[in-house]
């Protein structure tokens, strides 16, 4: 199997990195290009009813071009990344900009977590795998 294009899911948690350099391994083994996408839920902060459509866009914008930024200086250096940062439902952008990019293989991280803390938060990568036709990629991210 041949990966030309590697979609590489990220957040803004210290994890990214860990999925970052695995998805960065990979591409080096088969000369791929790379895309970083980070997504943020607006549903996941709309409960804060002082916050207005403007600001909410101006944290977003801010807090996960800056947490890509990281990714990019810290595992990338010279390697070149393509990057989108989208609005919506996770696994619905992950999927989404893996078919319009044309991806060969999404590459994003678990927390694995099981039981009532899974059923109440979801698991994004449980729905891309469930989901997804792409070949996948689930690195195991411990929460310690």
């Amino acid at each position: 199997m041949e990966f030309h294009k590697i979609l590489i899911a990220i957040d803004n948690c210290k994890s990214a990195e860990v999925v970052a350099s695995n998805g960065l391994q990979l591409a080096m083994q088969y000369h791929a290009e790379i895309a970083l996408v980070s997504i943020v839920d607006p549903a996941s902060i709309w409960g804060d009813e002082h916050m207005t459509l403007r600001e909410i866009d101006d944290l977003i914008d801010g807090n996960f071009n800056a947490s890509q930024q990281h990714v990019i200086d810290k595992v990338f250096k010279s390697y070149p990344v393509k990057r989108f940062i989208e609005k919506g439902k996770p696994y619905e952008v992950i999927l989404k900009i893996a078919n319009e990019w044309g991806a060969d293989v999404i590459v994003m991280g678990t927390h694995g977590r099981k039981g009532l803390s899974n059923l109440l938060m979801g698991s994004v990568a449980e729905e891309v795998i469930r989901y997804s036709k792409k070949t996948l990629v689930v690195i195991p991210i411990s929460e310690g």
